[in-house]
């Protein structure tokens, strides 16, 4: 081999290896910026994601305590149904409630409403925060004709039953949904229990 060769072979090489090692840095730093872009992309995206579900949450407390003009959120208890816990204040900074978000185990899975109970026990009223159960079935929990049973219940435990409801302790099941009634309501008795045993008599 001549000495012309080896030294083509060595530029050849060496251009080589610059052209692989510019290719990397290029890749490299393609792929920096566009992790960075995507951090701030995903960072900027959550919290508009936390406003808009804290808005949500902020209305389903207006609707569970209307009398509450401002929220605080409290400590929760650990417990098998309620999973945050919020005070109510009405316009005199005097106590109006509690917003109680709860979680249970549906037809579709998880279910999680809020639960307004005023400071004398009362269920004021709920709203379904969100659901993976049957569009026409169990999703039907999500209409006044059977969320709104639980306004200003005072007789409890309540319990679910098939037809009408005729006593203050009956929530008439959602037809064909009776999973989903019983999750809402066993829910519910549970806020209530939640409230008994950790915020009754609280200020």
């Amino acid at each position: 081999m001549s000495e012309a060769t080896v030294n083509n072979d060595a530029v050849s090489f060496s251009d080589a290896l610059k052209k692989a090692l510019y290719l990397g840095g290029t890749l490299f730093a393609v792929t920096a910026v566009t992790g960075i872009i995507l951090g701030f992309v995903e960072h900027y995206t959550s919290q508009a994601i936390r406003q808009v579900e804290l808005a949500a949450k902020n209305e389903a407390f207006k609707n569970v305590m209307p009398i509450a003009q401002t929220f605080e959120a409290v400590d929760p208890v650990a417990d098998d149904f309620v999973i945050d816990t919020v005070k109510g204040k009405d316009e005199s900074g005097s106590l109006a409630g509690w917003c109680l978000t709860v979680e249970t185990k549906s037809y579709g899975g998880p279910l999680q409403f809020i639960a307004g109970i005023t400071k004398d026990g009362t269920v004021k009223a709920i709203n379904i925060l969100n659901h993976s159960d049957t569009p026409g079935l169990g999703a039907r929990a999500t209409e006044p004709e059977f969320y709104g049973q639980f306004t200003d219940k005072t007789t409890l435990p309540l319990k679910v039953i098939k037809g009408d409801a005729g006593n203050p302790d009956e929530i008439a099941a959602i037809s064909g949904a009776t999973i989903t009634s019983t999750a809402v309501t066993t829910g519910v008795n549970a806020a209530v229990d939640y409230w008994s045993r950790n915020l009754k008599g609280a200020e």
